[in-house]
């Protein structure tokens, strides 16, 4: 049938680690610009200044809400790993137990 997919736990997995992983590098990343923004910021004054610093605010609030998300979507795939590895496990008990044709 088309439109469908194939995968192995190990392979989710593998993809949950990634995003674990792509996302500490994005917090990194965000890190080190806060702090470059801190430092420069120390001197600097007037509407810019007040400006700047209402939209690195709202960067840093979405940048929350995606570290939120990607999280919640490697939890969401560790999980679903979980379940997939339990169904695989009572499938092939069944058919070695006698409940397979």
């Amino acid at each position: 049938m088309s439109g469908q997919f194939t995968t192995t736990a190990d392979e989710m997995i593998a993809f949950a680690n990634r995003i674990g992983e792509v996302n500490s590098s994005v917090q990194g990343e965000i890190q080190r610009l806060n702090t470059l923004v801190d430092e420069i910021k120390q001197g600097w004054q007037g509407q810019a200044a007040a400006a700047y610093q209402q939209l690195q605010t709202r960067f840093n609030e979405d940048a929350t809400k995606l570290n939120q998300v990607l999280d919640e979507i490697r939890q969401a795939i560790e999980a679903t790993t979980k379940q997939y590895a339990q169904t695989e496990e009572e499938q092939r008990s069944a058919m070695g137990t006698g409940g397979g044709f």
